[in-house]
């Protein structure tokens, strides 16, 4: 019988990588690519291609937003996976189907069946070494394919245009609400900022907008009408209000396109609305390629 790596065994091998998020030495943003993580992909079968996905960027809830998203298609009955970053106590919680993390043991199968390919790009690829980040996102495509998830819910690490993540191609883009963040690595004003993570955005694939400031709601604009991707605009499409709320949430009313939606949202502050009136939106936009939406279990998704 073959004795496979124990799960410390293979958290230890990868952190031998390059972790730029812990680093305080990253590297120039104009230095940044997609080559070396298409590579890793495309010697692991373009796996990630083969899976409907959802592709978010932004600044502030972006990982809310994909949890909420993630909640209501497993409400559904999707098998959904979720990529976030960062984590807060294990390396595991990055990657999830539904809300649960991959477990530890399939997370160092993968690592082992991955590795060699990892190695190879590292000591003749053109590209250097592959980041921790980037076998991170490997593991997680891997790993969704594999259990044959109906969709991949995508969050951006750093900025989105040249973030390991856009190599997907979405069915849907979302971006959150953009404010000034990595200035030294992304730009020093919000236009520089917001054409960075308007990079996610790709030829004739709707996008989604969060309550942005009029300068990048403009921008966004632009860019999408540029690329032919339909904008939808949350705050001009969606009406919300808060009903009641305590220590414990808030009871939300909330009119979309397609339907009015009532439900307890366990999060608090006036965000937490705007990011869940996104995560409807995004659902919303996938009714044309044939999503079956359901009001109530739009609100289970949200209550849980």
């Amino acid at each position: 019988m073959t004795k496979h790596i124990s799960y410390k065994t293979a958290l230890r091998r990868s952190l031998t990588l390059a972790d730029f998020e812990r680093s305080t030495h990253n590297p120039d943003h104009s230095s940044y690519h997609l080559e070396r993580i298409k590579l890793l992909m495309e010697q692991l079968g373009n796996r990630h291609l083969e899976i409907p996905t959802i592709h978010i960027a932004g600044t502030k809830g972006k990982g809310s937003t994909a949890a909420m998203v993630t909640s209501i298609l497993t409400a559904h009955g999707f098998k959904t996976g979720l990529f976030t970053s960062p984590h807060l106590h294990h390396a595991v919680e990055r990657i999830r189907i539904g809300m649960k993390p991959i477990s530890r043991t399939a997370f160092a199968t993968i690592v082992e069946q991955i590795w060699p390919a990892v190695e190879r790009i590292g000591t003749y690829g053109p590209y250097g070494g592959i980041t921790w980040f980037e076998m991170m996102l490997a593991v997680a495509f891997v790993h969704f394919h594999e259990s044959r998830v109906s969709f991949q819910v995508m969050e951006v690490g750093l900025g989105g245009r040249l973030d390991a993540t856009n190599i997907v191609k979405p069915n849907i883009c979302a971006i959150t609400s953009i404010s000034l963040d990595h200035t030294s690595t992304l730009g020093e004003t919000l236009e520089q900022i917001a054409y960075e993570k308007a990079g996610i955005i790709k030829t004739g694939v709707p996008i989604v907008a969060a309550p942005q400031r009029h300068e990048v709601l403009n921008m966004l604009k632009d860019i999408a009408q540029r690329r032919n991707a339909p904008l939808v605009n949350v705050k001009a499409n969606m009406k919300w209000s808060r009903t009641s709320s305590n220590q414990r949430g808030q009871n939300v009313a909330m009119r979309g396109n397609l339907h009015r939606y009532e439900f307890r949202l366990p999060l608090l502050g006036d965000y937490q609305l705007e990011n869940a009136a996104t995560a409807i939106s995004i659902i919303e936009a996938l009714v044309p390629s044939g999503f079956p939406i359901d009001k109530q279990l739009v609100a289970t998704g949200l209550q849980r």
